[in-house]
């Protein structure tokens, strides 16, 4: 793990190009051939931090579903927790999403496999609310892909554009549009 937060902090400073392989292992408080130990190059070493962290991440929104009683809850929990996150990794996204060529195919294709996963997740979570009589039978897949939708939305707005969201008020609003819909009360927009 001190390898890998070490790598965080000098990536997320310097960039992939400005980071040297020497400045990490000095703050991992290691010799640089340990590093080549464990990775074979800079660009490996980069999609091992990404994963990690990414794995950190999956496992943070996995554990907020967890954590909930009803399906709100557990939606409310996997909120909070992304946004949480996402604000603690402003650096990290703006890293990946300049540095984003230095992520191997195989990191790829294991994040979209991850995304996948958590869309599951989230789709058994709506299935739930179903289940409770909570939410209306509507094809819950596109719903739990609507849902995720406003993550990046989130992201966007707080991480890239640097915004001060407030994320109990944001989740808020969010929730509400997503389980109130837009129209007023009466009004039958078909």
């Amino acid at each position: 793990d001190s390898i890998i937060l070490a790598a965080h902090e000098v990536f997320t400073k310097k960039g992939f190009h400005q980071a040297k392989m020497e400045e990490i292992a000095k703050k991992a408080g290691v010799g640089k051939g340990t590093l080549y130990e464990y990775f074979e190059s800079k660009k490996d070493l980069f999609c091992g931090m990404v994963k990690q962290w990414m794995i950190w991440y999956f496992d943070t929104i996995g554990q907020a579903a967890l954590e909930g009683e009803d399906f709100k809850q557990k939606l409310n929990n996997m909120m909070t927790a992304h946004m949480e996150f996402a604000l603690r990794s402003q650096n990290l996204i703006n890293m990946m999403l300049n540095d984003y060529i230095h992520i191997s195919r195989d990191l790829n294709r294991w994040m979209i496999d991850s995304r996948t996963d958590v869309v599951n997740l989230v789709e058994t979570v709506m299935k739930q609310g179903v289940r409770e009589g909570k939410i209306r039978d509507v094809n819950v897949r596109l719903a739990s892909l609507v849902y995720l939708s406003t993550w990046t939305i989130f992201i966007f707005e707080n991480c890239i554009e640097r915004g001060k969201s407030d994320i109990c008020q944001t989740r808020t609003h969010v929730m509400d549009i997503l389980l109130n819909g837009i129209v007023r009360d009466g009004y039958n927009p078909v």
